[in-house]
């Protein structure tokens, strides 16, 4: 190997400047494998040479940690070269950055060979290697690393205390979580901050402990830190999953009198949950409040209102809501929009879904089309296959065309009302638009017209089938106990 003599200079190499020769050095060991020739000719002809700070330099350059290693080992067997602490920190945290065992396994025996050399051991090089054994999933080398770390009288940042923590909280050792936690609170030591103590309310919540919860909020206040936005979600989803109502709200005007501004996941716990215990009437009183305020004016507040109100069936709230978003300039998805309509027509409010559908088309939010099909499907839904058809004549007198995700919620609708004259006569345009009608519904509808006598008719969808499925050799509907329908779709 070169032989390398130590360069005391620190500012300049020779005629060449730092910089220059620690990028040729990193490209060298990043491109090549002859290290020896190439890094010693370099050396030769800039008349440098290689010093621990600028293998530091090189180190912090070298991305893959293989290669980073693999230079700190051909330094380290080089005559007249000797790494410092800094060059071991380097390689540390070169080492360090990803979640792969046998790197920490290297870096655990670079930390001990630094510490029986004597050199400077810092808290970072412990903290670097502890979160990596947490990444590997390695708790036990990392609790073992921590012992170490104390036994030196030095302490973990709130960053390594957090990661360390969380992850035995997580793991089979959660009473550890909790016991060093606790022992930290005790020795008030700097390393527990806002995040320390969410985590553990956030472990407690988890369990159903939300009295502990509760009980570690307080303390987190008496020691002089403040709760966050991510302390009170943590709190408000552990009453959530209780149903506490009382404290859930408690918590969120505690939130707005410390000015702390909820965000969308506060927002949808909230009416979410208002509204699955039968309080949508909470729920509006939110929406009020926090439009006085002037954080209303949100389109993801508006929409999950109306989605929580819509599955909990206050349709009606939801439509007012819905209005209200409308008319403030906010566009609505068109599956908000959808699901509003089914819930209207379904709970027998289909002159209000007409209301809505013009309201819709006045504002311009969405195509013509799709504000058709939404309330087509809705009037299907509800049965009401002649308002259907009204809308269908409306669409072809506009102009439009209806697509065919409409037309086949139209024949199923007759389908299911037994219209077997209406559902042939809407089959027979689906085809003439050069369309497939969903054969499903065929199938049922070839079933319907034997059962109500229609044979001619079932024979004319059998004869749709036999045309547009000459290679399919599945069978179709057939239905059990039915002498009368047989294989592939045969009466």
């Amino acid at each position: 190997m070169s032989t390398l003599q130590n360069f005391h200079d620190k500012e300049k190499c020779g005629t060449v400047p730092i910089n220059v020769l620690v990028r040729s050095i990193a490209f060298i060991v990043q491109k090549t494998d002859k290290w020896d020739s190439l890094l010693g000719g370099l050396c030769a002809a800039s008349g440098s040479e290689i010093t621990p700070p600028i293998a530091v330099q090189v180190l912090k350059r070298i991305k893959k940690p293989d290669l980073a290693f693999g230079f700190f080992k051909w330094l380290d067997g080089s005559n007249g070269f000797d790494h410092d602490g800094l060059s071991y920190s380097a390689i540390l945290k070169v080492l360090t950055k990803d979640a792969v065992v046998e790197h920490a396994s290297a870096a655990n025996d670079l930390l001990q060979r630094k510490i029986d050399l004597e050199l400077e051991v810092t808290s970072l090089d412990f903290e670097l290697l502890l979160q990596q054994w947490v990444r590997v999933k390695k708790l036990d080398m990392a609790l073992e690393l921590l012992e170490e770390m104390r036994s030196r009288g030095l302490e973990m940042s709130s960053a390594s205390f957090n990661v360390l923590v969380g992850a035995l909280l997580k793991s089979k050792h959660k009473n550890l979580g909790s016991e060093l936690f606790y022992q930290m609170l005790d020795r008030n030591i700097d390393a527990l901050d806002t995040r320390s103590f969410n985590i553990v309310m956030k472990f407690a919540c988890i369990e159903g402990r939300t009295e502990d919860a509760i009980e570690l909020a307080s303390i987190l206040k008496d020691r002089g830190f403040r709760p966050d936005l991510d302390s009170f979600n943590i709190l408000i989803k552990g009453f959530c999953e209780k149903g506490d109502v009382v404290m859930i709200c408690n918590l969120f005007k505690e939130m707005l009198d410390l000015e702390i501004k909820p965000d969308s996941y506060t927002v949808n716990l909230l009416i979410k949950e208002l509204c699955k215990l039968g309080r949508p009437e909470l729920g509006n009183n939110l929406f009020y409040h926090m439009r006085r305020v002037g954080w209303i004016d949100k389109k993801f507040v508006y929409a999950q209102l109306v989605e929580s109100l819509c599955n909990y069936g206050w349709w009606l709230k939801a439509l007012k809501i819905f209005v209200k978003m409308v008319r403030r300039g906010h566009h609505p998805k068109t599956d908000l929009y959808r699901n509003l309509v089914r819930r209207l027509c379904r709970g027998g409010r289909v002159r209000e879904a007409f209301k809505l559908k013009e309201l819709i088309a006045a504002k311009g939010f969405m195509p013509d089309n799709e504000n058709y099909s939404a309330l087509i499907e809705g009037v299907c839904l509800a049965g009401r296959m002649d308002m259907a058809d009204k809308l269908l004549h409306e669409i072809r007198r506009r102009g439009l065309e209806a697509d065919i995700h409409t037309l086949n919620n139209v024949l199923r609708g007759h389908c299911l009302k037994g219209n077997v004259t209406e559902a042939l006569r809407l089959m027979e345009m689906i085809k003439q638009k050069g369309q497939k009608p969903d054969f499903r519904l065929c199938n049922w509808l070839m079933i319907s017209a034997v059962k109500g006598g229609y044979v001619e008719e079932a024979m004319q969808v059998k004869n749709h089938i036999q045309t547009d499925q000459k290679d399919m050799n599945d069978e179709t509907c057939v239905e059990p106990g039915n002498p009368t329908v047989y294989r592939n779709g045969c009466v």
